[in-house]
């Protein structure tokens, strides 16, 4: 997931009465709850690079027992220092601990709800492992947890600083990737905004319940979706028998950004990459695009694509590949695509480029 709601899950729980159960508890469960996403310190060495080494080795179950015993080491010498200076609340070094695994252990488990994936069993094995039911950006995890958190608080100068800052970053990244989206996240900054403004009766509203019922609000709509994505992959599966005498060889039912009543679908087919899309609305309908893209891992050039050596980070992700080819002067270009993200031949994320020696031929 991103960075705004890995943060605000640690910062609801801290919103809780978890979040005093210790000196240090709330920066524990905010640091913890983003800690894994150490590992994008790896694109100083490359994007293709980080392509293969993010989402393992601080995401798997080797750091899920070292990150957080060293988070609650840090934020103890941290704590203990401060408390020389100045009285403050005595430190628990179990609640520190407990808060520590249980906020680290909350990041793999939203990474592994969408489509992108992660490796639980990293270092041991290099599996993929994807859940495929919420997508990487829920506008409505946003609404949920950040209502339940700012509901009710103090709008101080350094909360509607931090409300700007979070609305231009998102609108950077949202407006660059998918415009079409703006207006749903411009919709989710007002309502934001709205619940750090609006003053509710003194004393009709508790922060710490707002905050654990929007937590407990989040994980019943992310259960939701998960069912959802179970019983959606089953209906779509009953369709395709209807459709097509041929099983797919591999299928994605993976969730579209906003609605949840529509599903994106990838499959497999035939030596083909075949797109859809699922819509529940009017009985449930399952409805094809005309294109289809040849699979790479069919492809005669996939065993050299394999051996080349050439982008193995892309190479260890890539889940559905599909490619095009050209001849060029030193041999073939290969463009390889992930049919999770890219539709059409692309550079950048979701697509990399393989140069083979003159020897190969193109598909």
């Amino acid at each position: 997931m991103d960075p705004l709601t890995h943060t605000l899950v640690g910062a609801s729980l801290a919103a809780t009465r978890l979040g005093k159960r210790t000196s240090g508890a709330a920066a524990a469960l905010v640091v913890g709850a983003n800690l894994p996403d150490v590992d994008v310190l790896s694109y100083v060495a490359g994007s293709d690079v980080a392509l293969g080494f993010r989402r393992g080795w601080t995401h798997g179950v080797l750091a899920l027992v070292v990150l957080p015993a060293l988070l609650a080491l840090v934020v103890w010498l941290v704590e203990r220092q401060r408390a020389r200076r100045r009285s403050r609340k005595p430190i628990s070094v179990g609640w520190l601990f407990a808060l520590s695994y249980l906020a680290v252990l909350t990041h793999p488990a939203l990474d592994w709800l969408n489509t992108y994936g992660m490796r639980w069993l990293m270092p041991f094995r290099d599996t993929w492992f994807f859940g495929d039911a919420v997508f990487i950006m829920d506008p409505w995890l946003w609404m949920i947890l950040g209502v339940s958190w700012l509901l009710g608080r103090r709008p101080t100068r350094r909360l509607l600083i931090t409300w700007a800052v979070c609305v231009g970053l998102l609108l950077l990244v949202v407006g660059a990737r998918a415009s079409s989206f703006l207006p749903v996240l411009l919709t989710v900054a007002i309502f934001l905004l709205a619940a750090l403004i609006v003053r509710p009766g003194q004393g009709s509203l508790s922060c710490e319940r707002v905050a654990m019922s929007g937590f407990v609000l989040a994980c019943l709509y992310v259960l939701t979706l998960i069912g959802l994505q179970a019983a959606t992959e089953k209906r779509v599966r009953v369709e395709l028998g209807r459709q097509s005498p041929f099983e797919p060889g591999k299928l994605m039912v993976g969730p579209v950004p906003v609605d949840p009543l529509v599903w994106d679908v990838v499959m497999k087919q035939d030596g083909n990459i075949r797109h859809g899309r699922f819509a529940w609305r009017n009985g449930g309908s399952l409805i094809w695009s005309d294109d289809l893209l040849r699979a790479a891992d069919d492809s005669p050039l996939w065993e050299e694509i394999q051996r080349s050596g050439q982008s193995p980070g892309f190479m260890r992700w890539v889940r559905f590949p599909w490619l095009e080819t050209e001849k060029v002067e030193s041999g073939t270009r290969v463009y390889l695509m992930d049919g999770r993200y890219v539709r059409r031949r692309a550079s950048g994320f979701g697509a990399a480029v393989i140069d083979l020696p003159a020897a190969s031929s193109p598909w």
